[in-house]
């Protein structure tokens, strides 16, 4: 079904129209739809609270980490749904996602997400986009595993920076939130704790990052530049 779409619509359209954002409004405004908003406590398991099987949820406030039997597979970060694949599948997930601040949910259930989407003429066109933005997800995650570790780490800085980063007033240097310790970056990176750690050690001193409490800061201008040389060599 999804290769027929590809074929009829335009991508840039299905972006514009179809997005999560647009996605989230529909379901707000629809009388069809109920909504909850629940929270979830720093440093607890998603199901310990909820349950994708009966409900779809999106995260409104916080950042939360997804991985499949103890692997990590992504950041989650605020304004994105958790779930919505399940609309259509309804095998038990195996997921795991930890909040990794307090995060805040809206709770929809599915089956009326279901009945709503099913109502719309292109209603499927937002699982069809959600669907093929999470595997791009995955192919990047696994083009990531290729690179040698100090590639890796990098990029994933560069990632941190461009979804959650906060900007300097000069505009330099971005710090990344005070929960991604070296243990999560090293799981995010496949990597070691001892091989973060030192990779991050070559990276102040050659002033593209600054550690301070436990936080890391970037150079982004720098650490864009170096990444550039690597992916010429």
């Amino acid at each position: 079904m999804y290769t027929e779409l590809d074929q009829l619509y335009n991508m840039d359209i299905i972006r514009t129209n179809f997005n999560q954002e647009k996605l989230l409004q529909e379901l707000l405004t629809s009388n069809l739809v109920d909504s909850k908003t629940i929270k979830i406590p720093k440093g607890r398991h998603f199901d310990t609270i909820t349950d994708t099987q009966e409900h779809i949820y999106y995260l409104e406030r916080g950042i939360a980490h997804l991985s499949y039997e103890n692997k990590s597979l992504a950041v989650l970060i605020d304004q994105q749904f958790i779930g919505l694949g399940t609309v259509l599948d309804f095998k038990e997930k195996t997921f795991d996602i930890q909040a990794y601040t307090e995060c805040e949910l809206l709770m929809f259930d599915r089956k009326q997400v279901m009945e709503l989407l099913f109502s719309m003429q292109e209603g499927m066109l937002y699982l069809y986009l959600y669907e093929k933005d999470l595997q791009q997800s995955l192919l990047e995650k696994i083009d990531l595993l290729y690179q040698k570790g100090s590639v890796r780490l990098i990029k994933t800085f560069q990632t941190l920076c461009h979804s959650c980063g906060d900007i300097s007033k000069d505009g330099n240097w971005i710090s990344i939130p005070r929960c991604f310790t070296i243990k999560r970056i090293a799981d995010m990176t496949n990597l070691s704790p001892r091989s973060v750690s030192d990779f991050s050690e070559e990276l102040i001193a050659k002033k593209i990052i600054i550690k301070e409490a436990g936080q890391f800061i970037i150079h982004i201008e720098r650490l864009n530049t170096l990444n550039n040389k690597n992916n010429i060599l």
